[in-house]
């Protein structure tokens, strides 16, 4: 063989080994995962503040307590300057003010959508849209020996004095009823704290959040006798005495409406008589005969 063959023989074979090389290295290549290096850029640190905010629905008109605020952390660069400010401002001085509009919950408090004791529009935020405040004198007896507080839900008990033209040997009566039910405490006095664990003071006036309709029935009952207040229970009953017990909210109040229960003298004690007892003449007709009967009867009040 000559030398020229085998040189071309010899560059064949290298050709070879360098295409199968190069081709080798082009699928490895196409096989690798593609891997892009990026730069880890640091996380911009968010400064917060913590703000007071509600903690649970404020509606319109509502006593502001403490379980109704908490505080919560909130970015600066979102942070308005109405918020209040945890190192800046006491959640104290809130309590007892009234909110001028509902607040939802996880909402930031801002001063101007409260109203605090002693404020002009204080007690006109306080009341339901539609209702109004009437005051009554109260004593130690009347008001409950002090126990009554802003907020509580009390019945209106009248006590006073009727003539009655069927009684023989007097002509007065002694009289109690329940005019109005559920009726809620707006203020003591002047005032409008909510805080029962304070000590109890006996007051001598008592403001009500009535209906226009039931400030005139307060207005005519004044000059009939002496008002009294009946303090209900904070549970209206079994159903909703459990779901305090378990921590949760109570049930929607009713409204105040007129009471239906009343209790003469003679209901009290069995010495008082009862109007009508005694004997009554009752003349009876036959035909042409005529007889007068004596006929007892028992009075039923």
């Amino acid at each position: 063989m000559s030398i020229r063959n085998i040189l071309l023989i010899v560059g064949a074979l290298f050709m070879i080994g360098g295409t199968a090389f190069v081709a080798k290295s082009w699928l490895d290549a196409q096989r690798a995962p593609v891997q892009q290096t990026v730069e880890a850029q640091p996380v911009p640190e968010v400064e917060l503040t913590y703000v007071l905010i509600a903690k649970t629905d404020i509606p319109i008109g509502t006593f502001i307590q403490e379980t109704d605020l908490d505080w919560q952390a909130w970015p600066d660069e979102v942070k308005s300057d109405n918020y209040l400010i945890q190192d800046e401002f006491d959640e104290t001085s809130l309590l007892g003010s009234v909110s001028r509009q509902p607040i939802s919950a996880g909402e930031p408090m801002v001063l101007g959508r409260v109203v605090a004791p002693g404020e002009r529009g204080f007690l006109a935020a306080v009341l339901k849209p539609g209702y109004r405040a009437v005051s009554i004198q109260v004593d130690e007896t009347s008001g409950i020996g002090g126990f009554v507080f802003p907020g509580d839900r009390v019945d209106l008990i009248l006590s006073h004095t009727i003539q009655d033209s069927e009684l023989e040997n007097r002509s007065e009566r002694q009289a109690s009823e329940t005019i109005l039910t559920n009726v809620r405490i707006l203020a003591v006095d002047q005032q409008t704290n909510t805080d029962s664990e304070s000590e109890p003071t006996i007051a001598s006036t008592a403001t009500l959040e009535l209906t226009p309709k039931q400030v005139e029935m307060i207005a005519a009952v004044k000059s009939l006798g002496q008002l009294s207040l009946s303090l209900r229970s904070l549970a209206k009953d079994e159903e909703e005495l459990e779901r305090l017990v378990k921590g949760e909210d109570p049930l929607k109040e009713a409204e105040p409406k007129s009471g239906r229960t009343y209790t003469w003298e003679s209901d009290v004690s069995v010495l008082v008589p009862r109007p009508g007892n005694g004997e009554v003449k009752v003349v009876v007709g036959r035909g042409s005969q005529v007889e007068q009967l004596d006929i007892e009867v028992v009075g039923a009040r």
